[in-house]
């Protein structure tokens, strides 16, 4: 099976909850990360043998080698770094909410559709045992 190789932008809180899940799931491998905090960054990075780190997220997307990148910042910031993604050809994986604001959200969803990459944004109470019996 070949593994997806996932670009992860945050390390912060959420950003290190998703490389806990990351290592846990066998066709899944983290190859690089990108965050402003460059001290935090190396830390994280050794801690989850990232082998490649940038400061600047856009570094992290002219990759061809990875698939697919999980998004873990600030709600504002979703949508421009969401839509620099898609357009560089990377599928999305994004923290909740979708966005600060509807227009946002929406700008996001019309840029997977144009650049034809899918966006999922992270709501894992759809997969939830409980949610599965009630959509039943």
């Amino acid at each position: 099976m070949n593994k997806i190789r996932i670009g992860i932008i945050g390390v912060g809180i959420i950003g290190k909850v998703h490389l806990d899940y990351y290592a846990k799931i066998e066709g899944a491998e983290v190859v690089a990360a990108a965050d402003l905090n460059e001290a935090e960054l190396q830390s994280v990075a050794e801690k989850y043998h990232i082998p490649h780190t940038y400061t600047r997220f856009q570094d992290l997307l002219q990759r061809d080698d990875i698939d697919a990148v999980d998004i873990c910042l600030h709600n504002n910031a979703h949508a421009p770094v969401t839509i620099e993604a898609l357009k560089a050809g990377k599928h999305v994986y994004c923290e909740k909410p979708i966005a600060g604001s509807y227009i946002d959200g929406k700008s996001m969803v019309d840029a997977a559709r144009q650049y034809g990459r899918k966006l999922h944004i992270q709501l894992s109470y759809l997969y939830a045992k409980e949610t599965l019996a009630a959509k039943r």
